[in-house]
């Protein structure tokens, strides 16, 4: 059995080798910062519950997968949340052929003002209740063209109502409309230098996630094209709903989509850690 080290050795396609020979098309070719993605997320989709008044019913209807947990006896306190996202969130153990990513993102004027204009088409400026949230460190991958970079983020509900009805706003042609304005906003304000960039599209599916509330997939692709070279850009969205936890992982590939196997290996991980640390 190959390593996940081994696979992540690709072959160069055309696409790659004519992209080489492309003044500066490495160091133009810079993704946007996946935790920006992950809270803006994280805050649409709570918005969007707040704009139609909240959770209940429509989300169980859109959700899909197992039978939605009942609320906790217990009152969830910030402490026990942040525990549970904690044991929850992958780490660098998980990848070690990944490197931890220390560098932050700086939000500019025009990120902020899309991030504004998110919740506005969300029909809230407000978020939702979130007793806790946390999230991974950004974990990369480079090596020549090949850039790919993953994360997960934990958000806990104040209740498995509200957590069921992020998920159904997340399941609507609305929110990825919304989503995808922002998201074009976001990539045409990276520094690309001599680079344009094409259409955001997203398609969605559910991704099985057996013993939870519900699931989301979200595969997003943009072009951005350098000289005469298009160079394609993926970001992946793949979580569930387990009570009041909302799980997301964040996968990302430039040229190329993150590897499928090594985005199953953690998917699969952050559910079963999910179930095992339960709220």
């Amino acid at each position: 059995m190959r390593s996940p080290a081994r696979r992540l050795s690709f072959e160069r396609s055309r696409a790659e080798r004519r992209t080489v020979r492309s003044r500066g098309a490495a160091s133009e070719t810079i993704p946007p910062d996946m935790r920006t993605l992950a809270i803006a997320l994280a805050l649409f989709a709570s918005a969007s519950v707040a704009g139609c008044g909240g959770g209940g019913s429509p989300a169980r209807r859109s959700a899909t997968g197992a039978r939605g947990h009942a609320p906790s006896p217990r009152a969830l306190s910030p402490k026990r949340g942040l525990a549970f996202a904690r044991a929850v969130n992958l780490t660098a153990a998980d990848l070690p052929e990944f490197r931890v990513s220390h560098e932050h993102a700086h939000k500019t004027p025009a990120q902020r003002q899309a991030e504004r204009d998110l919740l506005r088409c969300a029909g809230s400026a407000t978020r939702g209740a979130h007793a806790a949230e946390a999230s991974s460190p950004s974990l990369v991958f480079k090596r020549g063209l090949i850039d790919f970079g993953v994360s997960s983020e934990v958000l806990v509900s104040a209740s498995p109502s509200l957590a069921n009805g992020e998920l159904a706003a997340l399941h609507t042609a609305r929110v990825r409309h919304c989503f995808s304005r922002y998201l074009d906003v976001l990539l045409r304000t990276q520094r690309l230098g001599n680079a344009t960039i094409g259409p955001v599209s997203i398609q969605s599916g559910n991704p099985p996630a057996p013993g939870t509330s519900g699931s989301f997939g979200w595969r997003v692709t943009a072009t951005f094209r350098l000289v005469s070279v298009r160079v394609p850009f993926y970001l992946d969205l793949l979580g569930f709903v387990l009570g009041p936890a909302r799980v997301t992982l964040i996968s990302s590939g430039a040229l190329r989509p993150f590897p499928a196997a090594i985005q199953q290996r953690l998917y699969t991980l952050l559910l079963a850690r999910a179930r095992e640390h339960a709220l």
